[in-house]
C-alpha cells in the first residue's frame, strides 16, 4: 500500500511556506525603506519646527503644535522602523512589539499608523469593560 501523499494534495506544501515566508520578508523591508524615508522627513521636520520655534522666541503656540506633531512623526517611525527591522526576522515578534507600543503607549497612533483593515481588531481593546 502507497502511504505517501501527492504534494498536490497538501494544502500548503514546503514550496508554498518558502515562498510565503520569503515574499512576508520583502514587503516587510519594503515597508521598512518606506519607513526610513519617514523617519528623515519627520526628523527633517522637527528640526525645522524648532529652529522656528527657537526663532519666535518660542512664544507661538501654532508653532508649539506643529513641533509637538513633528516629534510624535519621529517617535513613531522610530518604533515602526525598529518593529518592521525586527519583522525582517520574525514577523509575528515584529507585528507584537509595535501592537503592544501602540496600545500602551500610543492609542491615537493607531487611528493614524495602523491600516484602517486593521483598526476594528484594535477597537475591542477600547470598549468599556472589555
Amino acid at each position: 500500500m502507497d502511504t505517501q501523499v501527492e504534494e498536490s494534495s497538501v494544502p500548503f506544501s514546503k514550496k508554498d511556506r518558502l515562498f510565503s515566508s520569503i515574499a512576508a520578508r520583502m514587503l516587510f523591508f519594503v515597508l521598512f525603506l518606506a519607513d526610513i524615508l519617514w523617519a528623515f522627513y519627520a526628523f527633517a521636520r522637527l528640526v525645522l519646527m524648532s529652529v522656528i520655534y527657537t526663532a519666535t522666541g518660542f512664544k507661538s503656540d501654532w508653532v508649539k503644535d506643529r513641533c509637538d506633531n513633528a516629534y510624535t512623526s519621529l517617535r513613531r517611525s522610530l518604533v515602526c522602523g525598529v518593529c518592521l527591522f525586527i519583522a525582517l526576522f520574525s514577523p509575528a515578534f515584529g507585528i507584537l512589539i509595535g501592537c503592544t507600543y501602540f496600545l500602551t503607549y500610543d492609542p491615537a497612533g493607531i487611528e493614524e499608523v495602523v491600516p484602517a483593515s486593521l483598526q476594528a481588531q484594535f477597537q475591542d481593546f477600547f470598549k468599556p469593560g472589555g
